[in-house]
């Protein structure tokens, strides 16, 4: 609706493409001004039982007086967070009522997102990844001009999106 608290639980500090995912989310969170973002700088750590801990710490800051959520929105930047954030909101009795992001794709988070614990994972296309990596590999060492950055796009997936054949084989 344009407008809500949001909050992003980071992977883990000096983490490159987590950090540039986290740093996406935020640049984007600064262009939707009736969207407030409560908090950015709590690390979830490497592995889910530590982002477990560190999401169930910080959700609970966010609890309104009755239980229910004082948040409005959670975006975590891949599939150690995303799936201890998805077990904490369950356990808060606040999953499907707090819109909630992740990143990556596993059988457990996509079943999520089709259960409905999950409104969106944006996922990666592993194959384009690679062929594009060997692709400027090959290229460098040939000696040709090859870009700095070579993006590989996402694709942002929903319920209503997930068994597209497209993206059903990002998925799996």
């Amino acid at each position: 609706g344009g407008r809500g608290k949001v909050l992003l639980l980071r992977y883990a500090e000096g983490h490159d493409s987590t950090g540039r995912r986290e740093q996406g989310f935020l640049d984007a969170i600064k262009t939707a001004p009736g969207v407030e973002l409560v908090s950015s700088n709590q690390y979830g750590g490497i592995d889910v039982e530590s982002a477990y801990r560190k999401g169930e710490s910080l959700l609970s800051r966010y609890k309104k007086a009755d239980g229910s959520p004082g948040i409005d929105g959670v975006f975590c930047p891949n599939e150690s967070t995303t799936f201890a954030m998805m077990r904490v909101l369950q356990t808060m009795g606040w999953s499907g009522r707090v819109a909630f992001v992740g990143f990556d794709a596993s059988d457990r988070l996509v079943q999520a997102m089709r259960d409905g614990a999950i409104d969106a994972l944006v996922v990666q296309d592993p194959v384009k990844m690679g062929y594009l990596g060997v692709k400027t590999l090959v290229a460098h060492l040939r000696g040709e001009q090859v870009a700095a950055r070579v993006d590989t796009g996402v694709t942002l997936v929903t319920r209503e999106t997930m068994d597209q054949p497209a993206v059903r084989d990002l998925l799996s």
